[in-house]
C-alpha cells in the first residue's frame, strides 16, 4: 500500500490563480499560470504552470521552474474547481 505524498509546493488562491483554474481553458487541458508557494516555507512564492490531465483521476499537474530544477505535483482538478469556487465566494 503506497503512503501520501505531501505536495513540495501549494496552490495560493490569489485572484489570478481562481480565474486561471476555473478558466474554460484549464478546463480543456490547456496550461494555465497559477500562483503557489513551498510548503515548508510560504514566504517563498512562485509562478507555476498548471495543466488539467484528462485522466481517470482528473489530475491537475502544476509544474515549478526553479533555480533546483523543474517540480511537478499532482492534485485532483474536480476538488480544486470546488476549492477555487468556494475562494471567490468568500473574497466576493
Amino acid at each position: 500500500m503506497g503512503g501520501l505524498t505531501l505536495p513540495t509546493y501549494v496552490l495560493e488562491y490569489t485572484a489570478k490563480t481562481i480565474d486561471s483554474v476555473l478558466s474554460q481553458a484549464a478546463l480543456e487541458g490547456s496550461q494555465v499560470e497559477v500562483d503557489v508557494y513551498e510548503r515548508h516555507d510560504v514566504s517563498k512564492k512562485h509562478v507555476a504552470l498548471g495543466q488539467r490531465l484528462k485522466d481517470e483521476d482528473d489530475t491537475f499537474r502544476v509544474s515549478v521552474n526553479t533555480d533546483s530544477g523543474l517540480h511537478n505535483d499532482e492534485w485532483n482538478y474536480t476538488i480544486l474547481r470546488e476549492s477555487a469556487g468556494r475562494s471567490r465566494k468568500m473574497k466576493k
